[in-house]
């Protein structure tokens, strides 16, 4: 059945997102209509979703106390099951800032041949199509970031990937995250990523080019934005106060 996006409360309408990536990412983006929410496993960080210390030893003991379990159970411990909801999870990563920001251009941008979307939180509520894709949930949230011992108690599943460690806490990421995984018919062999649909117009408020790209470069982003029939601006970054 198709799902209903879950909103974060404390999340303003008009607060400010962007999302950093290359030119190829950008056509992919404009050439589909679609975020691109990609498994949580083929993130560089293999912490995603891991379970809170207290949580993990909980599932451990729930799995002992089975008994009796088939070998060839996809679920068999705390580590099957973990890897499991990584695999059944698919996240878009957002920064919140009011300005562009340049250690986000350095990581995500990676070079000067990189732009910047930015939209707002109310613009990508309002443009996303929940109702094409199927699975357990659909948030989007703000990250919070903890210790794994920081955390008590059990968590909904789908939590544990809006916790990071302390020193992502830089990245200040709104993130959307589908969850797939069911206890009716378990699967690891989950596509590598979805395509979430959006209303592009609605959607991106601006292109920001890299601040140290050159003209051509701009040009292009504006030829882009006029093969699509973006109603837009595009425009040159300039480094936001830090």
């Amino acid at each position: 059945m198709s799902i209903i996006l879950k909103i974060d409360k404390n999340l303003a309408q008009d607060e400010i997102i962007w999302r950093y990536m290359d030119i190829g990412r950008l056509v992919s983006m404009l050439d589909t209509s679609s975020l691109w929410l990609a498994r949580a496993d083929s993130f560089k960080d293999c912490h995603e979703g891991k379970f809170p210390t207290e949580m993990r030893s909980l599932i451990e003991q729930a799995y002992k106390g089975m008994g009796n379990i088939k070998d060839n159970s996809l679920l068999n411990n705390a580590d099957d099951f973990q890897d499991y909801l990584v695999k059944n999870t698919f996240i878009s990563c957002w920064h919140k800032n009011l300005d562009e920001n340049m250690v986000m251009w350095e990581i995500y941008g990676k070079n000067k041949n990189s732009v910047a979307v930015q939209t707002t939180v109310g613009h990508l509520v309002s443009s996303i199509e929940a109702n094409k894709l199927k699975g357990h949930s659909l948030i989007l949230k703000e990250v919070s970031y903890k210790g794994a011992g920081e955390i008590t108690g059990v968590l909904q599943y789908e939590e544990c990937f809006f916790i990071k460690r302390p020193h992502f806490e830089f990245e200040k990421e709104v993130r959307i995250s589908l969850n797939t995984y069911s206890s009716y018919n378990p699967r690891k062999d989950t596509p590598m990523g979805y395509q979430l649909p959006v209303t592009l117009n609605n959607f991106i408020v601006s292109i920001v080019v890299h601040p140290d790209a050159e003209m051509w470069l701009y040009n292009s982003v504006v030829a882009i934005a006029k093969k699509f029939n973006l109603h837009t601006v595009v425009e040159t970054g300039e480094y936001g106060n830090e």
